[in-house]
């Protein structure tokens, strides 16, 4: 399940010898718990942060997550600038165009490792990518794929145009050699799709893809991973505000500390965060997700990151998944699409996560609370 698992195995054991971890719950100080309101995205990972509160694991740090479904991620991003959320879901890519007109929205912590982008075309229209890679091998088959896009119509999102750019600049295409169709939310694309607009579902939300995808009568797996350039390197992230986490850096913490439980728990007892993650976002959706697509969601087409993979990637400098790759990655792709004025110094903007991060493995009793035993049931 694990990305990292090797090297986290190692970081959990520094973890352990460094804190003396003694896996003895320490209870949180009686009070009023402090409230955290949650924009949450209707993407499959974001759903963590009910689950935590269905859960009682905010609780259990002292905290209440208000969490409230939101749209799109255009929708979280304003409620987190108009002081609606504290906290709301968004991508790199979605976050990097929005960095000229809401500078104030910093990441708060990478959630996930995302491998799920997955283009869908018309049954009819074009061949399974499976079967032209068992006719013509992969390289050929990306090549081929991707040079088939020249002057078909795709139904995407505003934040997905570089990773767009990106995919067709492989094989010398550019977004002017294709139609663009955009739409504010995946599933007014998806419905779009479905009702006859555009050739091309692209890359967007896993739940829309996976539901047109099971339409095998009418649709067909075009690519993912296998045709993706650099940019499709992607993290699930949780963004706020630099106001919020510096006015109340306690609660931050104690936030970020239970996220690594939630996650913990997944890692450890699937099930029962997946019942909770499915029928979550089935209300997003309109979807009807069961248990095992949810567990599916997050281990085949995404990665909760764990306290470990984050110390072994994400917040390693010397690893391939440091955060500080794609973020510039898709800065210079930004400014190259026109959507940015200028280079920005990453740092700027998702340092902060980096500081509480490494300011959470020196609470001892946050971290203690983190690695707890759960229940069996």
């Amino acid at each position: 399940m694990r990305i990292l698992r090797g090297s986290s195995f190692r970081y959990v054991l520094l973890l352990v010898l460094t804190f003396g971890l003694n896996f003895s719950l320490l209870g949180v100080a009686k009070g009023e718990l402090a409230k955290v309101k949650i924009g949450v995205a209707p993407y499959a990972m974001y759903q963590i942060w009910i689950v935590a509160h269905e859960l009682g694991i905010d609780k259990e740090f002292g905290l209440d997550f208000e969490t409230e479904q939101v749209l799109s991620e255009i929708a979280g991003a304003t409620g987190l600038i108009q002081g609606g959320y504290h906290i709301t879901g968004m991508a790199v890519s979605g976050h990097v165009m929005r960095i000229q007109k809401a500078p104030q929205i910093k990441l708060f912590s990478p959630l996930g490792f995302f491998k799920g982008f997955m283009f869908v075309g018309r049954k009819g229209d074009f061949k399974d990518f499976r079967e032209l890679a068992a006719e013509m091998g992969q390289a050929k088959a990306k090549e081929y794929r991707l040079k088939e896009f020249k002057g078909k119509s795709f139904l995407t999102l505003p934040y997905l145009h570089p990773l767009m750019a990106d995919t067709l600049g492989q094989v010398g295409l550019t977004l002017d050699d294709v139609e663009l169709l955009t739409f504010t939310d995946a599933q007014k694309a998806a419905a779009a799709y479905i009702g006859g607009a555009g050739d091309i579902y692209s890359p967007n939300s896993l739940p829309q893809v996976q539901k047109l995808l099971k339409m095998s009568d009418k649709f067909v797996y075009l690519g993912g991973s296998e045709i993706l350039g650099p940019a499709g390197m992607w993290y699930d992230l949780s963004m706020s505000t630099d106001k919020w986490m510096k006015e109340n850096k306690e609660t931050a913490l104690r936030t970020l500390a239970a996220k690594y439980r939630t996650i913990r728990l997944f890692d450890q007892q699937p099930e029962k965060v997946a019942k909770l993650g499915a029928a979550a976002i089935s209300r997003a959706t309109g979807g009807a997700f069961s248990t095992e697509e949810y567990i599916e969601f997050q281990t085949v087409y995404d990665d909760f990151l764990s306290i470990e993979d984050s110390l072994a990637g994400v917040f390693n400098p010397h690893s391939e998944f440091y955060w500080k790759k794609p973020v510039d990655f898709n800065i210079r792709l930004t400014v190259e699409q026109g959507n940015l004025d200028k280079i920005v110094p990453g740092e700027d903007y998702y340092g902060q996560s980096e500081e509480l991060f490494f300011e959470l493995l020196k609470r001892k009793d946050l971290l203690e609370l983190i690695y707890a035993p759960f229940p069996e049931s």
